[in-house]
C-alpha cells in the first residue's frame, strides 16, 4: 500500500498539473498547448529580466518557471509520468503472464480429458519441445516467464489450438472450418480422409444434433487429441427445402460411398446440443466432447433401404419417412440419379 501511494501522489501531481491548465489558464490545441495567460505587470517583468540572465526567450523562461514550480521532495511531475509508466508496465506484463499461464493450463487439461494413449504433462511437453530438463516449461505454466513466438507456435501444434489464439489472444482456441458436399462423391471422401501437415486422419466422426433439425458436424480426429472440427450446412431431418435436400442427399451418397470403401475409418454420433454446440464454438478441445460417444450406425443405414425400412424411429422421430424423402429426391435428381456406387 506505500508502494501505491507513493505512486498515486505523483500521478495526483500530474492530474493538479493537466486540471490547473485546463481549467484556469484555458488553451487552444496545435502542435503544442498554446495558453491564454493573464499575468501582472510587475510578473512579467521579473520573467523577463530573468530570461536574460539565463539567455531563454520569455517563453522558455515561463516555461522553465511553471515546470520547476511542481518539483518537490519527490520529483516532478515528468518522473511521476516515467514511474508510473513503469508500474503499470509491470502489471500489464504481469497480466500477460497470467493469461498465457491459464491458456495453457487450459490445452493441458483438455489434452487430458481425450482417450489419448500418452497422458500430457509438463514433462511431456518439455520433451516433446527439445528441452533437456522441465523448468522452462515449468515456468511458463506457471506464469513466472513467457515462451518466445517460435515457442507459441511449438505449443499451438503440441496442443492442437490455434496459435493466433494462444500467441495473440485472436480467434477460437480450436480449429474450425466449412466443409461443403459437391457432386463428385470420391472428392467428397478424400477431402474428409484428407490428413493435415502433421497428422493422417484416424477417424472421421459424422455428429448430428439431437433436435428437430438435426444439424451436422464433422471431426476429423489425427491423432491423440489433435481434430479439426468441419461446419456443414446439412440438416439430417425432414426439416429443409429443395437445398437443404440436396445437401442432406450429398451426404448420404457420401456415407454410402465411405461405408463401402473406408469403413474403419467412419463413426456416427448423435449428440446432445449442449455438446453440439460446444463443437460449433470450438472453445473446447472437440476430440474431448467426441469422445465422450459411442459409434451410431444411422451413418450405415441412411442410405441403404434394407436397413431403415426395418428400423422405423429407431434413430430419430421422422427416421424412416426422412430416408424414403432422401431416396425418392435423389432418384429423380436428374445429377445424383446417375451416380453409380458399386
Amino acid at each position: 500500500m506505500i508502494a501505491l501511494c507513493y505512486h498515486c501522489r505523483k500521478f495526483l501531481m500530474v492530474i493538479l498539473f493537466v486540471l490547473n491548465s485546463i481549467f484556469y489558464l484555458g488553451f487552444k490545441m496545435s502542435k503544442n498547448v498554446q495558453f491564454n495567460l493573464r499575468i501582472p505587470t510587475e510578473l512579467k517583468a521579473l520573467i523577463s529580466d530573468a530570461s536574460k540572465v539565463s539567455g531563454r526567450s520569455i517563453n522558455a523562461e515561463a516555461q522553465y518557471r511553471l515546470e520547476k514550480s511542481f518539483e518537490g521532495q519527490e520529483g516532478s511531475y515528468i518522473e511521476a509520468i516515467d514511474d508510473l509508466k513503469s508500474f503499470f508496465d509491470a502489471h500489464l506484463r504481469s497480466d500477460r503472464l497470467n493469461l498465457l499461464s491459464g491458456k495453457l493450463n487450459f490445452l493441458l487439461s483438455e489434452a487430458k480429458a481425450t482417450d489419448s494413449f500418452h497422458t500430457p504433462s509438463i514433462s511431456r511437453v518439455a520433451e516433446a519441445l527439445g528441452y533437456n530438463s522441465v523448468g522452462v516449461t515449468e515456468d511458463w505454466f506457471e506464469g513466472r516467464k513467457e515462451p518466445s513466438f517460435n515457442e507459441l507456435e511449438k505449443l499451438a501444434t503440441y496442443f492442437g489450438c490455434q496459435k493466433n489464439w494462444l500467441a495473440h489472444d485472436e480467434g477460437r482456441p480450436f480449429a474450425k472450418e466449412t466443409f461443403e458436399f459437391g457432386y463428385d462423391i470420391e472428392e467428397n471422401a478424400r477431402s474428409l480422409l484428407k490428413g493435415n501437415n502433421e497428422d493422417e486422419v484416424k477417424l472421421v466422426w459424422f455428429a448430428r444434433n439431437n433436435t428437430e433439425n438435426g444439424e451436422l458436424v464433422i471431426i476429423k480426429h489425427y491423432d491423440s487429441w489433435h481434430g479439426l472440427i468441419l461446419d456443414s450446412r446439412v440438416h439430417v431431418s425432414d426439416k429443409v427445402g429443395i437445398g437443404g435436400s440436396e445437401d442432406r442427399a450429398l451426404l448420404s451418397l457420401t456415407l454410402k460411398y465411405l461405408c463401402k470403401y473406408h469403413i474403419s475409418k467412419i463413426r456416427g454420433a448423435i449428440v446432445s446440443e449442449p455438446d453440439f454446440n460446444e463443437l460449433i464454438w470450438a472453445k473446447q478441445n472437440p476430440i474431448k466432447v467426441i469422445d465422450k460417444y459411442r459409434h451410431n450406425s444411422w451413418i450405415e443405414d441412411i442410405w441403404d433401404r434394407s436397413m431403415y425400412s426395418k428400423k422405423a424411429n429407431s434413430y430419430w422421430k421422422g427416421w424412416s419417412e426422412m430416408c424414403m424423402s432422401n431416396e425418392l429426391y435423389i432418384s429423380g435428381h436428374e445429377i445424383l440419379s446417375k451416380i453409380s456406387i458399386k
